[in-house]
């Protein structure tokens, strides 16, 4: 709401710039890029109309701002938001800054950043085989206390970082292929989209946790020849509350003939690691719950 000089700043403005904070740092609402909403308590008292704005009333509503720009950011508002006190008045130069920062926060492609320093990186779960065979299955669970938790964890920012990687230094030629087929490197899933951050592999569907309903393979990386039947994938779906995601190593290859008797399936050697985190934002600006972290019932880990 722009004001003049001179204008009198009184309750109409003050509400108008708070319900811009609230809709960032409040309740969630809404899905996928038109979601918002940290679930933030907030400081800022409602004003009734006709009522006066008190210095501490509009203190508060400045602290809510720096907070959320903050968090987008990393650091805080240049220049200053003003401070005032009982002796002096809410100018344009005032309620314009603030009014600056909340048109800034709520812009779709800042609801959803994180600025540095505002978040933890948390391992889910990880774990190891040795030695296999066969298709096998990495399945957790991230699962919130409510649907407006969830919602939050993702509109604050949060995301799912998935990572693989197989150990080995000997010479055995279907290991090093598997080793080969970790190079996708880190896929990352957001409130609307999944990225990676390797050269290899594909994103085959790239529906962020707003857009998933039932399972869909969101990552492929086929093996090379002679191994083009091996398959490394993940998978990801809604869950109440939450997210299932799958991540999957289907050693799929019967054997090769090398020379002369039989073809040989040989064992995948080294360590594969199969990891999973989350990126949870946190500090004195915003912080959202953390998932609780569970097995799914095909884990093969």
């Amino acid at each position: 709401m722009a004001v003049t000089v001179g204008q009198l700043i009184g309750e109409a403005e003050y509400t108008t710039l708070k319900s811009g904070i609230n809709l960032v740092m409040g309740t969630p609402t809404g899905t996928g890029t038109g979601a918002a909403g940290y679930n933030q308590a907030l400081t800022a008292p409602a004003v009734n109309p006709g009522d006066k704005v008190t210095a501490a009333a509009w203190n508060a509503l400045k602290t809510d701002a720096d907070k959320a720009y903050t968090h987008q950011v990393g650091a805080a508002p240049n220049p200053v938001l003003a401070t005032v006190n009982t002796d002096s008045s809410i100018t344009k130069v005032i309620h314009d800054g603030i009014e600056a920062v909340v048109n800034f926060i709520k812009l779709d492609g800042n609801r959803f950043t994180l600025g540095a320093g505002q978040f933890t990186t948390v391992s889910a779960r990880s774990a190891t085989k040795t030695n296999w065979n066969g298709t096998q299955t990495h399945d957790v669970t991230y699962t919130w206390t409510s649907s407006t938790a969830a919602n939050a964890f993702f509109n604050a920012g949060g995301k799912l970082t998935l990572t693989s990687t197989l150990s080995y230094t000997g010479g055995e030629a279907k290991t090093l292929d598997w080793q080969t087929m970790m190079d996708p490197g880190t896929i990352t899933v957001n409130y609307v989209d999944v990225t990676k951050s390797g050269a290899g592999g594909t994103i085959t569907n790239s529906s962020g946790y707003y857009d998933l309903a039932g399972e869909v393979e969101i990552m492929n990386r086929n093996g090379a020849n002679p191994y083009s039947e091996n398959r490394y994938k993940i998978f990801a779906s809604a869950i109440t509350n939450g997210v299932r995601i799958r991540m999957q190593y289907q050693d799929n290859d019967v054997g090769d003939q090398t020379g002369t008797g039989a073809a040989v399936d040989e064992n995948v050697q080294g360590t594969l690691t199969s990891a999973m985190s989350y990126i949870r934002p946190t500090g004195s600006n915003v912080q959202v719950d953390a998932p609780i972290i569970a097995t799914g019932a095909t884990n093969t880990f």
